[in-house]
């Protein structure tokens, strides 16, 4: 076997794959399979299928700059598989195994789900009680609504709230979170309702939040002591944890692919705990214990009887559809709460990145030629990891794939398709090397193309004011947010804006026209410093509005038009606190 070969460039930090993924030894490149109640024929073919499958695992992985791997496979409840490419820390070549933690993102929201079951399961409240029955202090602008939403709603994003507000405002990279936890309930006050509940399918990562806030409030324990103790341990999810240390020796470190496929180092891991996000994306796991997750979703989303013998509680019912995806473009498509449910053959990876690079009628369509089948499962993306986790109750199989790098295009889709089409072997095969190849072209495109239309909005020949006028404290009330805008102490000739007053926050302004100002990021620019991938001019643009004594009063930032068409307003400071 051939090395993995790794140079490293200690100064930026930048890890370049050369022969990516040769594997370390032969215990680390062959399949781990645990065959219980399966022919051995049956075995030998499933086992060939995904050993030839390994080729375009790698190749993909050295394409889009993913240094390390896990994945799983579990077929008819018992039959077992394990695979391992590559680094959890490339530096100092330590390969990846089934035990290593990655972060797993929204695969949490199934796991919330389940500790929302178990307090359902006991009487502590129904899927349909009102928010405001369980947390008092909960309110929203619409009364009505902050009257009637449920748990329910917001477990399957049916409320109808805007979620790319959710986001922007709470996160902007560099591993800090900009809003404390404890401004969740006065800030959520505030975000649009953009459609009735139950109307549409709408992610809104904050509902999650809610959920957590649930139940800590009718627990009076820490979410991650409650989910630890009511729904990883009985699991036998043993290194399953929303509060990792990150001095584990087999936690894996983060990554993030640039554009010419070097794998950089995250300094900082995007922060979950104690956060908004904590309920909806902070825990870590392994590959052997979301097996375990998987099995045991599996074995209790086939049970009728009640009392529930399971070790989970109400699974059936966190596994049906709750609220179509949408009915038109998907139809037969739906959410429960934490999983998406498809039909194959069907389009998968709604949750992930790829629909950002192609049109949803222009993925490809997994299991064609194949017989029909459902498939419910779920997508996880933090800065540094990505994850895919599929569940087929027919046949009591799951695949797992987890992944330590934000890359391209969705590798981690990627390969969990290859490993379905290998499990089932459907007559027609995907050629998911070129569709990576296609993807990390379109998502530079993406980037080249947003720099293309700044260069034709920009116009040098409107002056802006001195750029002193433009110094000051900027804020909206409402949520919290606060932009300074002061000289670049680096280049006095420009400015630079830092979000909620953080130096590790800040970004250097470029004047676009008249009193437009643009902070637009390049790909690698954007990834080195711990951001997810975005690529919209407008978003990367503040208006300054002009007051009385030619200084600026107001700026205008489109951060979500959905939610705020024209854009929100942050109002120059005075003496006054936020």
């Amino acid at each position: 076997m051939r090395p993995l070969l790794v140079q490293t460039n200690l100064r930026s930090g930048n890890l370049h794959l050369g022969s990516f993924l040769s594997r370390l030894n032969s215990s680390h490149s062959k399949f781990h399979s645990t065959q219980l109640n399966m022919s051995s024929s049956s075995t030998a073919s499933i086992v060939d299928r995904l050993d030839q499958s390994k080729s375009s695992i790698e190749k993909i992985c050295s394409l889009e700059g993913v240094p390390g791997i896990s994945v799983g496979i579990l077929h008819q409840g018992s039959f077992t598989h394990t695979d391992n490419f590559g680094f959890q820390e490339v530096s100092k070549a330590i390969p990846t195994d089934s035990d290593t933690l990655y972060g797993v993102g929204s695969l949490t929201k199934s796991m919330v789900s389940a500790g929302i079951g178990k307090l359902v399961e006991i009487g502590k409240f129904e899927w349909n009680t009102p928010v405001r029955q369980l947390l008092p202090k909960f309110s929203h602008h619409d009364s009505q609504f902050a009257e009637k939403v449920t748990i329910a709603d917001f477990l399957a994003h049916r409320t109808g709230l805007s979620g790319g507000v959710a986001l922007n405002l709470a996160f902007q990279g560099d591993g800090e979170m900009l809003l404390p936890a404890c401004s969740l309930l006065e800030v959520l006050h505030h975000v649009p309702r953009v459609a009735a509940i139950g109307e549409s399918w709408m992610y809104f990562v904050w509902g999650y939040s809610i959920a957590g806030l649930v139940i800590e409030e009718v627990t009076q324990l820490p979410l991650h002591q409650y989910l630890q103790q009511e729904v990883f341990r009985p699991t036998g999810m043993d290194r399953t944890t929303l509060r990792p240390s990150f001095q584990d020796a087999n936690i894996s470190k983060a990554y993030a692919s640039l554009s010419d496929s070097d794998a950089y180092e995250l300094q900082k891991r995007q922060p979950f705990a104690e956060t908004f996000f904590e309920a909806s994306g902070g825990a870590y796991s392994t590959v052997n214990d979301l097996l375990r997750w998987s099995k045991e979703t599996l074995d209790a989303g086939q049970e009728t009887g009640t009392p529930s013998k399971s070790i989970l509680k109400q699974i059936p019912e966190i596994l049906r559809p709750q609220i179509a995806i949408d009915s038109k473009l998907l139809p037969g498509q739906s959410y429960g709460f934490g999983w998406l449910r498809a039909h194959l053959p069907g389009v998968v990876g709604l949750m992930g990145d790829n629909p950002d690079l192609w049109e949803i009628s222009d993925l490809p369509i997994l299991g064609d030629g194949g017989e029909p089948r459902l498939i419910i499962y779920h997508q996880g993306a933090t800065v540094g990891y990505f994850s895919f986790l599929d569940l087929f109750p027919e046949t009591q199989s799951a695949v797992v794939v987890l992944t330590n790098s934000i890359a391209m295009s969705d590798v981690a889709e990627w390969v969990g398709r290859i490993l379905i089409e290998a499990l089932f072997d459907f007559p027609t095969r995907t050629d998911y090397v070129s569709l990576s190849r296609e993807g990390k072209h379109r998502r530079l495109q993406l980037f080249e193309d947003m720099q293309a239309n700044l260069a034709k909005e920009r116009a040098p020949e409107t002056e802006p004011l001195p750029l002193e006028a433009y110094v000051g404290k900027y804020a909206n009330q409402t949520y919290k947010s606060i932009l300074e805008i002061s000289l670049d102490p680096d280049h006095g000739d420009s400015l630079v804006v830092s979000f909620q007053c953080m130096r590790s926050q800040r970004y250097r302004l470029r004047h676009l026209r008249e009193n437009v100002f643009e902070w637009a990021l390049g790909h690698d620019e954007g990834k080195r410093r711990g951001r997810y991938t975005f690529a919209d001019a407008l978003y990367f643009k503040f208006s300054f509005e002009v007051g009385l004594n030619n200084q600026t009063d107001k700026i205008i930032w489109n951060l979500d038009e959905s939610s705020q068409p024209g854009g929100f307003i942050f109002s120059r400071l005075g003496g006054q606190k936020l």
